[in-house]
Protein backbone atom coordinates (compact mmCIF):
# COMPACT_ATOMS: atom_id res chain seq x y z
CA UNK A 1 0.00 0.00 0.00
CA UNK A 2 1.15 3.83 -0.80
CA UNK A 3 -0.17 6.19 1.59
CA UNK A 4 1.75 10.01 1.11
CA UNK A 5 0.91 12.29 4.23
CA UNK A 6 1.75 15.84 4.35
CA UNK A 7 2.84 15.54 8.47
CA UNK A 8 2.68 19.13 9.28
CA UNK A 9 -0.77 19.69 7.83
CA UNK A 10 -2.06 16.05 9.27
CA UNK A 11 -0.92 17.93 12.67
CA UNK A 12 -2.57 20.81 12.64
CA UNK A 13 -5.73 19.06 11.68
CA UNK A 14 -5.65 16.29 14.39
CA UNK A 15 -4.83 18.68 16.76
CA UNK A 16 -7.83 21.20 15.84
CA UNK A 17 -10.31 18.30 16.32
CA UNK A 18 -9.40 17.09 20.16
CA UNK A 19 -11.30 18.32 22.78
CA UNK A 20 -8.64 19.36 24.90
CA UNK A 21 -5.89 18.35 27.08
CA UNK A 22 -8.14 15.72 29.14
CA UNK A 23 -9.23 14.05 26.05
CA UNK A 24 -8.16 10.67 27.35
CA UNK A 25 -4.61 11.44 25.57
CA UNK A 26 -5.77 9.54 22.91
CA UNK A 27 -3.43 11.96 20.34
CA UNK A 28 -5.96 12.06 17.51
CA UNK A 29 -6.09 8.71 17.01
CA UNK A 30 -10.05 7.71 16.74
CA UNK A 31 -9.84 10.44 13.31
CA UNK A 32 -7.80 7.42 12.14
CA UNK A 33 -10.06 6.27 9.43
CA UNK A 34 -11.61 9.60 7.98
CA UNK A 35 -8.55 12.55 8.74
CA UNK A 36 -5.41 10.30 8.35
CA UNK A 37 -7.01 9.24 5.09
CA UNK A 38 -8.04 12.36 3.61
CA UNK A 39 -4.47 13.37 3.73
CA UNK A 40 -3.37 10.64 2.14
CA UNK A 41 -1.95 11.25 -1.32
CA UNK A 42 -2.02 7.41 -3.02
CA UNK A 43 0.48 7.04 -5.85
CA UNK A 44 -0.26 5.81 -9.07
CA UNK A 45 -0.24 2.00 -9.77
CA UNK A 46 0.39 1.32 -6.16
CA UNK A 47 -2.21 -1.83 -4.87
CA UNK A 48 -4.49 0.47 -2.33
CA UNK A 49 -4.75 -0.92 0.91
CA UNK A 50 -6.37 0.70 3.98
CA UNK A 51 -3.41 0.27 5.90
CA UNK A 52 -4.31 3.78 8.00
CA UNK A 53 -7.07 2.06 9.19
CA UNK A 54 -6.37 -0.95 10.99
CA UNK A 55 -4.66 -1.64 14.26
CA UNK A 56 -1.38 -3.04 14.12
CA UNK A 57 0.19 -5.51 16.57
CA UNK A 58 3.74 -4.35 15.48
CA UNK A 59 5.11 -0.62 14.09
CA UNK A 60 8.31 -1.15 12.83
CA UNK A 61 9.65 2.90 12.12
CA UNK A 62 12.43 3.64 10.01
CA UNK A 63 13.36 8.02 10.31
CA UNK A 64 14.64 8.76 7.04
CA UNK A 65 16.86 11.91 6.56
CA UNK A 66 19.25 11.47 3.38
CA UNK A 67 19.69 7.29 4.07
CA UNK A 68 18.03 5.82 0.56
CA UNK A 69 21.52 4.33 0.15
CA UNK A 70 20.70 2.14 2.97
CA UNK A 71 16.60 1.83 2.75
CA UNK A 72 15.82 -0.95 0.51
CA UNK A 73 17.92 -3.27 2.13
CA UNK A 74 16.62 -2.69 5.29
CA UNK A 75 13.34 -3.07 4.47
CA UNK A 76 13.95 -6.51 2.56
CA UNK A 77 15.55 -7.74 6.03
CA UNK A 78 12.88 -6.02 8.17
CA UNK A 79 10.28 -7.77 5.67
CA UNK A 80 12.24 -11.47 5.58
CA UNK A 81 12.73 -11.99 9.31
CA UNK A 82 10.00 -9.69 11.34
CA UNK A 83 7.19 -12.42 10.52
CA UNK A 84 9.33 -15.15 12.79
CA UNK A 85 8.51 -12.42 15.56
CA UNK A 86 5.51 -10.87 14.50
CA UNK A 87 3.25 -11.29 11.75
CA UNK A 88 1.23 -8.52 12.19
CA UNK A 89 3.19 -5.52 11.60
CA UNK A 90 3.64 -2.74 9.33
CA UNK A 91 7.40 -1.19 8.21
CA UNK A 92 6.69 2.67 8.33
CA UNK A 93 9.28 4.95 6.11
CA UNK A 94 9.11 8.73 8.00
CA UNK A 95 11.16 11.09 5.89
CA UNK A 96 12.19 14.32 6.96
CA UNK A 97 13.48 17.01 4.47
CA UNK A 98 14.82 14.87 2.08
CA UNK A 99 13.57 12.56 -0.62
CA UNK A 100 13.09 8.77 -0.98
CA UNK A 101 9.71 8.45 -2.71
CA UNK A 102 11.33 6.57 -6.01
CA UNK A 103 12.97 3.52 -3.38
CA UNK A 104 9.54 3.89 -1.60
CA UNK A 105 7.23 3.60 -4.54
CA UNK A 106 9.36 0.30 -5.22
CA UNK A 107 9.35 -0.97 -2.11
CA UNK A 108 5.57 -0.48 -1.71
CA UNK A 109 4.97 -2.53 -4.90
CA UNK A 110 7.12 -5.22 -3.86
CA UNK A 111 5.18 -5.23 -0.10
CA UNK A 112 1.68 -4.39 1.25
CA UNK A 113 2.21 -3.18 4.67
CA UNK A 114 4.75 -0.19 3.76
CA UNK A 115 3.10 3.12 5.28
CA UNK A 116 5.24 6.48 3.83
CA UNK A 117 5.35 9.77 5.68
CA UNK A 118 7.07 12.59 3.92
CA UNK A 119 7.76 16.17 4.73
CA UNK A 120 9.88 18.36 2.51
CA UNK A 121 11.10 20.52 5.55
CA UNK A 122 13.09 18.80 8.48
CA UNK A 123 10.88 18.44 11.14
CA UNK A 124 13.90 16.44 13.39
CA UNK A 125 13.79 12.39 14.19
CA UNK A 126 10.89 13.46 17.37
CA UNK A 127 8.53 15.09 15.34
CA UNK A 128 9.00 13.11 12.82
CA UNK A 129 8.33 10.04 14.81
CA UNK A 130 5.07 11.45 16.61
CA UNK A 131 3.77 13.37 13.59
CA UNK A 132 3.67 9.27 12.20
CA UNK A 133 2.47 7.43 14.95
CA UNK A 134 -0.76 10.09 15.66
CA UNK A 135 -1.59 7.95 12.56
CA UNK A 136 -1.10 4.20 13.00
CA UNK A 137 -2.73 2.53 15.96
CA UNK A 138 -0.43 -0.69 17.61
CA UNK A 139 0.18 -2.54 20.82
CA UNK A 140 4.08 -1.48 20.22
CA UNK A 141 5.91 0.83 17.98
CA UNK A 142 9.66 0.44 16.99
CA UNK A 143 12.13 2.74 15.38
CA UNK A 144 15.62 1.88 14.34
CA UNK A 145 18.41 3.55 12.29
CA UNK A 146 18.11 2.85 8.50
CA UNK A 147 21.62 2.05 8.59
CA UNK A 148 21.24 -0.82 10.86
CA UNK A 149 23.48 0.27 13.03
CA UNK A 150 22.36 -2.38 15.44
CA UNK A 151 22.46 -5.93 14.40
CA UNK A 152 19.24 -7.47 14.01
CA UNK A 153 20.35 -11.06 14.60
CA UNK A 154 23.74 -11.04 16.94
CA UNK A 155 22.42 -11.22 20.76
CA UNK A 156 18.39 -11.98 19.22
CA UNK A 157 18.19 -8.11 19.79
CA UNK A 158 15.39 -7.41 17.86
CA UNK A 159 13.46 -10.18 19.40
CA UNK A 160 14.72 -9.32 22.71
CA UNK A 161 13.36 -5.81 21.85
CA UNK A 162 9.95 -6.93 20.93
CA UNK A 163 9.62 -9.68 23.33
CA UNK A 164 9.93 -7.80 26.52
CA UNK A 165 7.61 -5.44 25.46
CA UNK A 166 4.80 -7.48 24.28
CA UNK A 167 5.10 -9.33 27.42
CA UNK A 168 4.52 -6.98 29.34
CA UNK A 169 7.56 -6.69 31.05
CA UNK A 170 9.00 -3.10 30.16
CA UNK A 171 7.14 -0.30 28.72
CA UNK A 172 10.28 0.65 27.17
CA UNK A 173 12.93 -0.85 25.54
CA UNK A 174 16.33 -0.37 23.99
CA UNK A 175 19.27 -1.87 22.79
CA UNK A 176 22.19 -0.29 24.75
CA UNK A 177 25.70 0.11 23.69
CA UNK A 178 27.49 0.17 27.18
CA UNK A 179 25.67 -2.88 28.31
CA UNK A 180 28.48 -4.56 29.75
CA UNK A 181 27.47 -7.53 27.40
CA UNK A 182 27.27 -5.67 23.97
CA UNK A 183 30.16 -5.11 21.61
CA UNK A 184 30.77 -1.82 19.93
CA UNK A 185 32.90 -0.39 17.23
CA UNK A 186 32.40 3.32 16.76
CA UNK A 187 35.30 6.20 16.52
CA UNK A 188 36.60 6.69 19.96
CA UNK A 189 35.61 10.97 19.41
CA UNK A 190 32.28 9.78 19.74
CA UNK A 191 32.54 6.74 22.12
CA UNK A 192 34.47 9.30 24.59
CA UNK A 193 31.63 11.82 23.96
CA UNK A 194 28.66 9.76 23.88
CA UNK A 195 29.89 8.31 27.44
CA UNK A 196 30.18 11.55 28.82
CA UNK A 197 26.70 12.36 27.61
CA UNK A 198 25.17 9.76 28.94
CA UNK A 199 27.25 9.84 32.85
CA UNK A 200 25.94 13.46 32.46
CA UNK A 201 22.53 12.67 31.82
CA UNK A 202 22.66 9.89 35.03
CA UNK A 203 23.75 12.18 37.30
CA UNK A 204 21.39 14.95 36.34
CA UNK A 205 18.50 13.02 35.98
CA UNK A 206 19.21 10.04 38.18
CA UNK A 207 18.45 7.33 34.60
CA UNK A 208 18.39 3.67 35.64
CA UNK A 209 20.17 3.46 31.72
CA UNK A 210 23.23 3.92 30.27
CA UNK A 211 22.33 4.22 26.80
CA UNK A 212 19.92 7.20 26.01
CA UNK A 213 20.51 7.94 22.25
CA UNK A 214 20.82 4.34 20.76
CA UNK A 215 18.08 4.63 17.38
CA UNK A 216 16.98 0.90 18.63
CA UNK A 217 14.02 1.23 20.81
CA UNK A 218 10.53 -0.04 21.00
CA UNK A 219 7.42 1.23 23.25
CA UNK A 220 3.98 0.27 24.75
CA UNK A 221 1.39 1.85 23.22
CA UNK A 222 -0.14 2.70 26.16
CA UNK A 223 3.39 4.96 26.39
CA UNK A 224 2.75 6.35 23.75
CA UNK A 225 -0.26 7.80 24.39
CA UNK A 226 0.14 9.11 27.67
CA UNK A 227 3.80 10.47 26.92
CA UNK A 228 3.92 11.75 23.25
CA UNK A 229 2.96 15.15 24.08
CA UNK A 230 4.77 15.51 27.27
CA UNK A 231 7.90 15.01 25.42
CA UNK A 232 8.80 18.08 23.69
CA UNK A 233 11.97 17.70 21.42
CA UNK A 234 11.59 17.18 17.82
CA UNK A 235 14.97 16.71 17.62
CA UNK A 236 17.59 13.77 18.08
CA UNK A 237 17.11 14.61 22.07
CA UNK A 238 13.64 13.22 21.74
CA UNK A 239 15.32 9.50 22.91
CA UNK A 240 16.56 10.97 25.85
CA UNK A 241 13.83 12.97 26.88
CA UNK A 242 11.32 10.25 26.42
CA UNK A 243 13.51 7.57 28.55
CA UNK A 244 13.76 10.42 31.58
CA UNK A 245 9.92 10.95 31.62
CA UNK A 246 8.91 7.87 31.30
CA UNK A 247 10.80 6.78 34.21
CA UNK A 248 9.90 9.85 35.71
CA UNK A 249 5.99 8.99 35.22
CA UNK A 250 6.72 5.27 36.87
CA UNK A 251 6.81 3.22 33.51
CA UNK A 252 9.05 0.29 33.69
CA UNK A 253 12.17 0.85 31.41
CA UNK A 254 15.37 -1.89 30.53
CA UNK A 255 17.80 -1.98 27.95
CA UNK A 256 19.28 -4.69 26.40
CA UNK A 257 22.76 -5.85 24.83
CA UNK A 258 23.47 -5.46 21.02
CA UNK A 259 26.27 -5.67 18.53
CA UNK A 260 26.77 -1.86 17.12
CA UNK A 261 28.91 -0.77 14.42
CA UNK A 262 29.24 3.23 13.39
CA UNK A 263 28.21 2.82 9.83
CA UNK A 264 28.35 6.84 9.73
CA UNK A 265 32.56 6.36 8.98
CA UNK A 266 35.53 6.13 10.92
CA UNK A 267 35.61 9.36 11.49
CA UNK A 268 33.83 12.54 12.90
CA UNK A 269 33.44 16.18 11.39
CA UNK A 270 34.03 18.63 13.55
CA UNK A 271 31.27 21.14 13.32
CA UNK A 272 28.93 17.27 13.16
CA UNK A 273 30.30 16.70 16.42
CA UNK A 274 29.58 20.84 17.68
CA UNK A 275 26.28 20.69 16.41
CA UNK A 276 25.52 17.48 19.08
CA UNK A 277 27.02 19.13 21.64
CA UNK A 278 25.32 22.46 21.20
CA UNK A 279 22.10 20.19 20.44
CA UNK A 280 22.14 18.14 23.45
CA UNK A 281 23.42 20.87 25.38
CA UNK A 282 20.19 23.05 25.41
CA UNK A 283 18.08 19.81 25.40
CA UNK A 284 19.85 19.14 28.99
CA UNK A 285 18.90 22.72 29.95
CA UNK A 286 15.85 22.19 28.91
CA UNK A 287 14.91 19.15 30.54
CA UNK A 288 16.75 19.55 33.69
CA UNK A 289 13.92 23.16 34.05
CA UNK A 290 11.22 20.81 32.99
CA UNK A 291 11.74 18.51 35.69
CA UNK A 292 13.05 20.01 38.41
CA UNK A 293 11.00 23.72 38.21
CA UNK A 294 7.67 22.54 36.42
CA UNK A 295 6.95 19.17 37.60
CA UNK A 296 6.20 18.44 34.34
Amino acid sequence: MGHWLESASLSKRCNSHRSGPGDQDRLCRPLQQTECMEWARIEEGVNIRTNLARHFALVITLPCHHDGAFLSKTVDILEKVTPAIENDFAVVVAEDGSDSSKIVRDLMLKYNNIVYFHNDRRLGRGKALREAWKCLEADIYMFMDVDMSTDLFQMNAFSNLIRNVRQGSFSLVTGSRYHPNSVVYRPIVRWVASVAYNKIIRLLFGSELTDHQCGFKAFSSDLIDRLSEIVQSDSWFWDTEMIIIAQKKGFKVSEIPIFWIEMKGPRTPVKRLLKDVWLHGTGILHLWWRVYFTGL
